[in-house]
């Protein structure tokens, strides 16, 4: 369950600022959502104040204006002129959101975020409410006199219409002006991270916040969004820097925390995973996560909506949580956007929740083997770039986002991601600098390709963890660096479960396991040994491109969810699992030689616990009214030819299952000769073999006592 709901807003739909329109605003927003805030322990509104120039800015005067993210386009780039085209690009020209959109103080600024906390309480008495603030590193969200006058020293990397982002290792230069925290001006070589937090501390109090939010890889980045860095320049490795960038990374946070010990900072993080970060920018996660330094870990990226790059979101989020700074961890949905004039929902997703299903599909495994889903929700924002709030598009996600965490994992899924986070962002070495960045890139590309990876541990929790927890998962491993990992994996491997390992051919003799894809071969080739451990699954494409379809496998009520995007609707996907070819609730699957083939849509989330070995024809899996007060659900297996059947029942109370030959709405009477199977690696299932014609599957109430 998400223990706490974020929504994110710009302060745009704050028109007027006097006190009545404000709080209108603020109990607009709560009833919106309250179909999915209801009920929470915790909910939080993130403000898009500006883009954290008003922190560095504030100078403690209440009455004191700051700028703020009142343009659509590059804050930063010159104002649209009179005579200009009206539909110059926003990368070239900024333009206000509204004509004559209202000025900003400190003091209006406090008022709406105590408007926020009253009206949220007034809302939903029985939940904490908080406000959070946000800090951004780039040029995007407000004016920034700081960062692009006063001290471009701090701006570095990355450039996003000729303008820098910051980076938080750099020193400010001497500088007179008052400051809140500096009241006789900024001592010349103060880090940029002492700062920051000296600043924060004050800002926050005075506004009544209470947390920040570091945007876009602040903290661990100043090349959020590129896949180079101080370490790796796009051609070679340097492990020569790594040492210098490892320390003044994490001294920025040092500095920070002792600058600004209080509040609650979350972090957005980059675009890429914690093996990329670490191989181009010398980032030590697994050291800012033991820290005790107090921060959120990273979420899912957002640019997945921009770059449909679906295997780089799940990829990178599975690196940032298989280890943890505190109990939990994040999934942001991207649904407006505040700044560049696009809504997600409708013009990137086409209406269809496939971020919404496929990053929810993810978990981690700790080293007590326990499996948890995100228990944190943002939603990124719920304005749009004009400062409206439409009602349409937070009643048509709510319903997504409400299934996907009814329907979360509760049970390692068929595919674990065995991460070494600590080893890989302790390294020192060239070669596996160069391991960790194309093996991370490697494991993107796969899911791409189809690979139904959603589960990861960390190494150190794998050893932890007893190696029953993975009896029913296929281990997916780089060649370890931990002896001890490798030995685990082996004995796995020789006590029946399933091994593959990927890695560099140059370290293919290091590990003895069966299976093994060089990361040389690239994805197709790993993708396939999954076949060799029961999980057969390809594509028949009518086009030539590369990616296919993006799927994961979730364990949850017994069975297995599969959500999967499909790149090119014309493109179909054939399946077989290790019992059978997988019938997927609500559809039709064309059996052929034993394989389910199906052409999936934009967007499938379906329920997958019935198998069937048959070798051709058309099955059907459909619900049908139970009419019962026994049994909950009635589903109709038709289509079946000589079949054997796997059926997998819900968990909880009457853990079972009844066939019936007929539909009718009548007494039932069971068919005989279904086998209760207690698989040893599956657990238990129902199985018939030589069935023909029409099944009707009964699944009993989980109340009913047996």
């Amino acid at each position: 369950m998400f223990r706490t709901v974020t929504l994110e807003m710009s302060l745009k739909p704050f028109k007027k600022t006097d006190d009545d329109s404000m709080r209108a605003v603020c109990r607009s927003l709560f009833e919106q959502w309250r179909p999915l805030l209801k009920n929470r322990p915790a909910i939080s509104v993130m403000l898009w104040t500006g883009d954290g120039s008003e922190i560095l800015d504030y100078a403690g005067e209440p009455c004191g204006r700051f700028e703020w993210c009142r343009y659509v386009g590059t804050a930063n780039r010159p104002l649209l002129g009179p005579g200009e085209r009206q539909d110059t690009s926003l990368h070239e020209r900024k333009q206000d959101y509204l004509p004559d959109p209202p000025e900003m103080t400190y003091e209006i600024l406090r008022k709406i975020v105590a408007a926020v906390k009253e009206e949220g309480k007034r809302a939903f008495p029985g939940a904490e409410i908080s406000v959070c603030e946000t800090f951004d590193i780039g040029p995007e969200f407000a004016l920034s006199d700081f960062k692009y006058n006063r001290h471009p020293e701090i701006t570095s990397g990355t450039k996003l219409d000729s303008f820098g982002f910051v980076d938080a290792t750099a020193r400010l230069k001497g500088d007179a002006r008052r400051y809140a925290a500096y009241p006789d001006g900024i001592p010349d070589g103060t880090p940029f991270g002492t700062f920051l937090g000296r600043q924060a501390r004050v800002f926050l109090k005075d506004m009544g916040f209470d947390s920040l939010w570091l945007s876009n890889g602040l903290g661990f980045s100043a090349e959020p969004w590129s896949l180079t860095g101080k370490i790796f320049d796009g051609e070679n490795f340097h492990p020569d820097r790594i040492d210098r960038t490892r320390r003044e990374v994490f001294e920025f946070w040092k500095n920070f925390r002792e600058a600004c010990p209080e509040y609650l900072i979350q972090t957005r993080g980059t675009n890429h995973s914690a093996g990329i970060d670490y191989a181009t920018d010398g980032v030590p996660l697994y050291d800012i996560y033991r820290a005790g330094f107090r921060i959120t870990p990273p979420p899912n990226s957002p640019w997945a909506a921009l770059n449909d790059d679906f295997g780089l979101e799940l990829m990178g989020h599975m690196t940032r949580i298989c280890e943890l700074p505190d109990d939990g961890f994040l999934f942001r949905y991207y649904l407006h956007d505040p700044w560049w004039v696009n809504s997600p929902w409708y013009d990137r997703y086409g209406e269809s929740a496939h971020d919404i299903y496929l990053p929810m599909a993810i978990s981690r495994i700790d080293g007590e083997g326990k499996v948890a889903s995100a228990d944190r929700l943002n939603i990124l924002s719920v304005d749009n770039s004009f400062g409206d709030m439409p009602d349409c598009c937070a009643n048509e996600s709510i319903p997504h986002l409400l299934k996907a965490e009814k329907d979360a994992a509760e049970a390692p899924a068929p595919l674990v991601w065995v991460y070494p986070l600590r080893e890989y962002t302790t390294a020192r070495s060239e070669t596996l600098l160069k391991e960790m960045y194309w093996g991370d890139r490697l494991i993107a590309e796969a899911i791409n390709q189809g690979l139904p990876l959603n589960c990861v541990i960390s190494s150190d929790n794998f050893l932890r963890a007893p190696l029953s927890t993975f009896r029913a998962s296929v281990l997916l491993s780089p060649i370890p660096v931990n002896a001890a990992a490798a030995e685990k994996l082996c004995e796995f491997e020789k006590s029946g479960g399933r091994v593959i390992c990927y890695g560099s051919r140059e370290r293919a003799g290091e590990y003895p396991g069966k299976r093994f894809a060089a990361i040389e071969d690239g994805a197709a080739a790993l993708c396939g040994l999954l076949g060799s451990c029961g999980f057969s699954i390809s594509f028949v494409k009518k086009r030539g491109s590369k990616k296919t379809a993006a799927m994961t496998l979730a364990a949850a009520n017994g069975g297995w969810i599969l959500s999967a995007h499909s790149f090119d609707l014309t493109t179909e996907t054939v399946l077989r699992f290790p019992l059978g070819a997988p019938i997927l609730t609500g559809m039709d699957a064309e059996i052929r030689e034993g394989f389910a083939a199906y052409r999936f849509g934009s967007c499938e989330h379906r329920e997958c616990r019935v198998f069937v070995e048959q070798k051709n024809g058309v099955v059907s899996l459909r619900e049908a009214a139970p009419v019962s007060t026994v049994y909950h659900r009635k589903v109709a297996l038709t289509g079946l030819e000589d079949a054997a059947v796997c059926v997998f029942p819900e968990t909880g109370d009457g853990v079972r299952v009844s066939i019936l030959r007929s539909n009718a709405d009548e007494t039932p009477e069971y068919e005989p000769g279904w086998e209760r199977v207690n698989d040893p690696r599956y657990g238990v299932y129902y199985r018939a073999e030589h069935v023909t014609g029409d099944r009707f599957l009964l699944f009993p109430k989980k109340s009913r006592k047996e």
